[in-house]
């Protein structure tokens, strides 16, 4: 099982980014330069392979931040003073998760768009354009693996459009969570025993909570680091051909 943290150590990107770091001297450009500079003419294949590291170094930041979202899970600060409560946290992290698992499809629609050279602008990338293009139905393992990731992904896309269409996402664990820290807990009854076992009893309940979701959301990303790996590899063979073609 290939994790997202260790896609980066595939053939095809250790060859993108390679040439990408010998194009830079070649060019004049500094490795820290965010954009190309405006004087700076790109042949055709030097364009591509720009073009094609671009979206590669992309796809891996957003796979990296898919893994961070777990860990951002449990790293609520308690000795600042915020308004956000620990249930505000929770389910701010949750949320921006969901969000983000079903948008790495976006980036990796925009890296094929990219290996393949289709030229299709950014805002008009999507599914079906990708997939019904000739140059990638001629490849029909790429076709296939592509399919596996929306596939895999399908499952989390109605939480996503709810969020960003809709309300919030529905769980019944969080919304009890959410109610646990409705109120400071310096506003309950004045009782010190009950305070202090509401305490124990909300910091259990936090702390399984956030294990489930960790083992759920770890479970996720290495179920999409398999399937990004997989195409990964049919990603490459198109890359070489297209810098062969373009040299």
């Amino acid at each position: 099982m290939k994790t997202l943290t260790e896609i980066d150590k595939h053939q095809f990107v250790f060859e993108v980014l390679e040439e990408g770091r010998k194009l830079l001297p070649e060019l004049k450009v500094l490795p820290s330069a965010i954009e190309m500079p405006e004087d700076v003419v790109l042949d055709e294949q030097q364009y591509y392979i720009q073009k094609v590291g671009f979206f590669l170094v992309h796809t891996l930041t957003w796979c990296r931040q898919l893994d961070l979202a777990i860990e951002f899970l449990s790293n609520f600060d308690y000795s600042k003073k915020v308004s956000a409560n620990r249930a505000d946290h929770t389910i701010y992290n949750l949320e921006n998760y969901l969000i983000r698992i079903n948008s790495s499809y976006d980036r990796i629609l925009q890296l094929v768009n990219a290996v393949f050279h289709l030229g299709v602008s950014e805002e008009h990338v999507t599914h079906a354009v990708i997939i019904s293009n000739a140059k990638v139905q001629h490849r029909p393992k790429v076709v296939s693996k592509i399919k596996a990731v929306q596939k895999y992904l399908k499952v989390y896309a109605q939480a996503r459009h709810t969020l960003i269409h809709k309300h919030s996402y529905l769980d019944v664990k969080m919304r009890k969570l959410e109610l646990f820290y409705l109120h400071d807990i310096e506003s309950l009854p004045k009782d010190d025993a009950w305070r202090e076992n509401f305490k124990s009893f909300r910091a259990q309940y936090l702390k399984e909570f956030l294990a489930e979701k960790k083992d759920e959301f770890q479970n996720i990303n290495d179920g999409l680091g398999d399937k990004i790996n997989d195409l990964f590899g049919e990603l490459y063979h198109e890359y070489k051909r297209q810098v062969h073609a373009l040299g």
